[in-house]
């Protein structure tokens, strides 16, 4: 494993701090800026909505910029995003601190992972991304785990923390090697024709179930939690929150592993028919203990499906347009992200309950699976995907 690879997954530790610093700090910043659900549900979304719309333009600046450089762009703008609501105890400035870490997020994320497609032979490109993608979930889990005991430091902790780990990463990526193609010799494809691939909206459609149940379920088990054990409190049951991150990552570890020996095809499709009947499961069971255990399953399954997905990904483009690929993919998943973390916040506040959400997912995903699997089976081969 070389010091590129290394670096990667140290960048994906701190996308989790970054994605997950709110919730364990929920009540608290609910308190200090007085916001509803639906206030907090804002906050939450406020860096992933940024992120999602950065992520096409990122992905096609980054195929025509100098990697390194971009790294080190976004990952400063995520420092000053976190330290700068850290100054004063202001709702606005929050929102401002959220959206430049989602512009600094966008531009390094798609970043890294074509830095892992460029610096790994092409039977390792699949599992180094999901192993990216488990230090996030590991990060999220730190975060999730850190952040309550650094409250009692005061409230600018749940700042200050990804602040100062993104400090420490941009130091760390000043030592990474890469030798890129020169624009000569490989053109990226323009935005046009990248979106005439019928594959990668199907892709992202499935990415966007998957990444999104983690977000939303990582962002919303403690509270979800909170209405069925109805004598705790969302920050007592802050380990619910920890423990489905932690299913997360090790679903998307196992799933590394796995695309190494079945189909790539056969994971992503598998995954959307199981997660669909998980979130129906829990739509119409609401007891304390099978919610725990099917919002755990569902994050490990929604999870194993990383690597595959961009496998996949990595065949509808040639090397020059790798960081636009994974860029448009990846705003349809956090596109999925940000609707689902906004729906049960506002399930929550309309209905009283947030398991309103969980049947909105299972019709998305149920839907999704029967739209794309045909799309996907006709489109798909060994080596491409169109």
């Amino acid at each position: 494993m070389n010091l590129n690879i290394i670096f990667a997954l140290l960048a994906g530790f701190n996308f989790g701090i970054l994605f997950l610093n709110i919730p364990p700090a929920l009540t608290v910043l609910m308190n200090l800026y007085g916001l509803s659900y639906t206030g907090a549900s804002i906050l939450m979304s406020a860096m992933l909505w940024t992120h999602a719309l950065m992520q096409i333009p990122a992905g096609m600046l980054v195929d025509r910029l100098n990697i390194k450089m971009s790294i080190a762009l976004g990952i400063g703008l995520m420092a000053c995003g976190n330290l700068l609501p850290a100054l004063i105890p202001s709702f606005g400035l929050a929102i401002t601190g959220r959206v430049l870490t989602g512009i600094g997020s966008g531009l390094s994320f798609v970043s890294v992972m074509k830095l892992i497609a460029l610096s790994s032979s092409t039977r390792l490109s699949g599992p180094y991304q999901a192993f990216f993608a488990a230090c996030f979930s590991l990060g999220s889990i730190l975060a999730y785990l850190a952040i309550p005991e650094l409250l009692s430091l005061g409230w600018r902790w749940a700042y200050l923390l990804p602040g100062f780990s993104s400090g420490l990463l941009l130091v760390i990526g000043s030592f990474i090697k890469l030798r890129e193609h020169p624009s000569s010799v490989v053109t990226p494809l323009p935005l046009g024709q990248l979106l005439r691939i019928r594959a990668g909206w199907i892709l992202g459609s499935y990415h966007a179930l998957s990444y999104g149940s983690m977000m939303t379920l990582g962002n919303w088990v403690p509270s979800l939690l909170a209405e069925v054990w109805s004598q705790s409190t969302a920050n007592q049951l802050f380990w619910g929150g920890a423990l489905t991150m932690l299913f997360g990552g090790l679903g998307r570890l196992a799933g590394g592993f796995m695309v190494l020996r079945f189909s790539a095809l056969g994971i992503v499709n598998g995954s959307m028919v199981v997660i669909a009947i998980l979130f129906g499961g829990l739509y119409f069971i609401q007891i304390p203990m099978v919610t725990l255990v099917l919002s755990l399953t569902a994050v490990w399954i929604a999870s194993l499906n990383f690597g595959a997905l961009f496998e996949l990904v990595s065949r509808t483009v040639n090397s020059a347009s790798l960081a636009s690929a994974f860029g448009f993919v990846n705003f349809l998943a956090n596109l999925g992200a940000v609707i689902f973390t906004l729906i049960f916040g506002l399930a929550k506040d309309y209905t009283g309950s947030f398991f309103g959400g969980f049947l909105f997912m299972a019709l998305a995903a149920g839907l999704s699976y029967f739209l794309g699997k045909n799309v996907l089976r006709r489109n798909c081969t060994k080596n491409t995907c169109t």
